[in-house]
């Protein structure tokens, strides 16, 4: 199994955009935490809360929509997959499109929804050929 991440393989064939945001502070209880966007693995939204998920293991609640991050996100490094879902491509381990799944390094498994298989593939199969 190739344990490099299929996004270096993507990185080199399109340009990363200079007007993404590279850092997302919240709040966690009396001070603020800074989070990299690269370290951020995936997103997850419940209602108007989303979890956003780091490479540490940490989690983190924030009174935020995941369509209000994925409109400020990077859309060369992060894909919405579900309605409930945004993942950092840099993480992304495995993807099974007769599964609509993915799995990311941790072994998080995360599900493709109907409506967005066919432009989760319209971005994953390069990056698949590539790798």
């Amino acid at each position: 199994m190739n344990t490099q991440p299929l996004f270096n393989s993507f990185l080199s064939e399109k340009a990363v955009s200079t007007t993404a945001i590279h850092s997302i502070i919240i709040p966690n209880g009396n001070h603020q935490v800074v989070i990299q966007t690269d370290q951020l693995m995936c997103m997850e939204g419940c209602g108007n809360y989303t979890f956003l998920y780091t490479n540490d293991g940490k989690r983190y609640l924030v009174s935020k929509t995941l369509k209000s991050y994925a409109a400020i996100l990077d859309e060369q490094m992060f894909l919405r997959v579900h309605k409930s879902w945004i993942i950092n491509l840099k993480y992304l381990q495995e993807f099974c499109e007769y599964e609509r799944s993915l799995k990311l390094r941790g072994g998080r498994e995360i599900a493709i929804s109907r409506r967005r298989i066919r432009e989760v593939c319209e971005v994953l199969t390069p990056i698949v050929n590539c790798a």
